[in-house]
C-alpha cells in the first residue's frame, strides 16, 4: 500500500466557553475562544482513505495552508503507511522539535494517526488491535475545568458534570493562589467527597511557590499535581516531590525526558498524548518505559476534536498501566464537531470503538465549507 495524493484542510470551532490557563513562569495566559485545527486526508493505490487531524495550533503558529500542504505531501506520497519506524524517523527531520513552537510535533501526531487509520482499514481491525490488544473497553475521564473568577460559574459546571457521571476532574490553578484555594473548596464541595481531584497551575510556579501552595491545597485531598514547576526541570520536580506528599504528574514527550525524569525519581505519574509525544507510535514507547519503572500514567490532552479523541481513545485502550483518569474532554468542550455523530460521555467515561480507523464518521462537506 503506497500513498497516492494527499489535501489539507483548514478548521476553526468555537469553544463552549472563552478559556484561560496560567502562563508559565507567571500570570495568565489571552483567553481562548477558538481553537485552529488542519486536517489532513490521504488516499492510497489500494483505494483507501485516510485522516490525520493536527490539533488545537496556537493562533500565532497556524501556517500558510498551501505551503504546509507541501511539507506534508513531502512526509507522505509515495510512502507505505506501515513502515511507522522508518517514517518517524523521517519525520523527525522534516518536522524537528522547536522549543518555540508545537507545529511541528502536532503534525507528526496528525501524520501517526493517518498511517494508523490506513494500517486498521487495510488490516480490518481497530487500532488498538494493531497495537496489541486491548486492555479496556472504555476510558475514565477528568473533566477539566478552566480558570474563571466567577465562583458561582464553577459551582454549576462541576454540579452539572456530577450529574452526568463525572467523578474525576482537574481544576486549572495558577495565577492567584486565595482564588485558587476558594475555586478548589467548591469543585471539592460540588464534586464530593469521593471524587478524584487533581489541580494544574501549568508552570505558574516557582520551587518555593509550589512547594508553599501545594502544602496550604493539599487538605483538599489531590490526586496530584501536574505542571508544577517553571521550566518543568527534573531536579526542580523532584525538589519538590520531596518537600511534599502529593502525587506529582508531568508532560513527557520523549523516552530522553521520561529517563530524566526516572533518573531523578521526580514524579508519580507521566501524562502522555498522541499530541504530546508525536503520534501513537512514540507515546506507547514512553509508556512502556514508565510501566518499566513502575511510574504511574495518565492521558493528557491539547483538546483535540472528535478524529483526534479516537486516535487517544485507541491509545489509551493499547496501554496496561493507565493508572489516573485522563482529560479527553474536547468532545464536550467544543460547540461542533467534524464527525456525524460526536462522541459522548457516559457515566464520565469515553468508550473505545470497535470500528477500524477513525475517519469512516467525518462529514467532509463540513471540512469543504470551511
Amino acid at each position: 500500500m503506497k500513498i497516492t495524493t494527499v489535501d489539507l484542510f483548514p478548521y476553526s470551532v468555537d469553544r463552549r466557553y472563552a478559556t484561560q490557563i496560567a502562563q508559565e513562569g507567571g500570570g495568565a495566559r489571552e483567553m481562548v475562544a477558538a481553537s485552529p485545527f488542519l486536517f489532513v486526508r490521504a488516499e492510497t493505490d489500494s483505494g483507501l482513505t485516510g485522516w490525520g487531524e493536527i490539533s488545537d495550533i496556537e493562533p500565532d503558529e497556524v501556517p500558510e495552508t498551501t505551503a504546509w500542504e507541501e511539507r506534508v505531501r513531502d512526509a507522505l506520497v509515495d510512502r507505505d503507511p506501515w513502515q511507522l519506524e522508518q517514517l518517524h524517523q523521517d519525520w523527525l527531520t522534516m518536522f524537528a522539535e522547536d522549543d518555540e513552537s508545537s507545529l511541528n510535533r502536532l503534525t507528526r501526531a496528525g501524520l501517526d494517526m493517518l498511517c494508523h487509520d490506513l494500517a486498521s482499514q487495510e488490516a480490518g481491525v481497530p487500532v488498538c488491535q494493531l497495537l496489541g490488544g486491548r486492555w479496556r473497553s472504555r476510558v475514565h475521564i477528568s473533566w477539566v475545568a478552566f480558570i474563571r473568577d466567577d465562583l458561582q460559574l464553577l459551582r454549576e459546571e462541576i454540579a452539572e458534570k456530577t450529574a452526568e457521571g463525572f467523578t474525576a476532574f482537574k481544576l486549572k490553578v495558577g495565577v492567584d493562589i486565595d482564588l485558587d484555594e476558594q475555586r478548589l473548596a467548591v469543585m471539592r464541595e460540588a464534586a464530593g467527597p469521593a471524587a478524584n481531584i487533581k489541580i494544574d497551575p501549568n508552570g505558574g510556579w516557582d520551587r518555593d511557590e509550589a512547594v508553599r501552595h501545594i502544602t496550604r491545597l493539599a487538605r483538599f485531598e489531590l490526586a496530584g499535581v501536574e505542571t508544577p514547576v517553571a521550566g518543568r526541570g527534573a531536579a526542580d520536580i523532584a525538589s519538590v516531590r520531596h518537600a511534599i506528599d502529593v502525587p506529582l504528574i508531568e508532560h513527557v514527550s520523549t523516552p530522553t525526558d521520561a529517563l530524566e525524569y526516572i533518573r531523578h525519581d521526580a514524579l508519580d505519574y507521566f501524562n502522555i498524548a498522541t499530541t504530546g509525544c508525536g503520534g501513537i507510535q512514540p507515546a506507547r514507547r514512553i509508556a512502556a518505559i514508565a510501566e518499566t519503572a513502575g511510574v504511574g500514567l495518565l492521558l493528557g490532552s491539547t483538546v483535540e476534536m472528535g478524529p483526534g479523541t479516537l486516535a487517544q481513545l485507541q491509545l489509551a485502550a493499547s496501554i496496561h498501566g493507565l493508572t489516573l483518569p485522563s482529560d479527553l474532554v474536547g468532545p464536550g468542550l467544543y460547540a461542533d464537531d467534524i464527525l456525524a455523530t460526536p462522541l459522548g460521555y457516559q457515566d464520565g467515561h469515553l468508550a473505545v470503538p470497535d470500528t477500524t480507523g477513525f475517519g469512516s464518521d467525518i462529514d467532509q462537506a463540513c471540512l469543504a465549507g470551511a
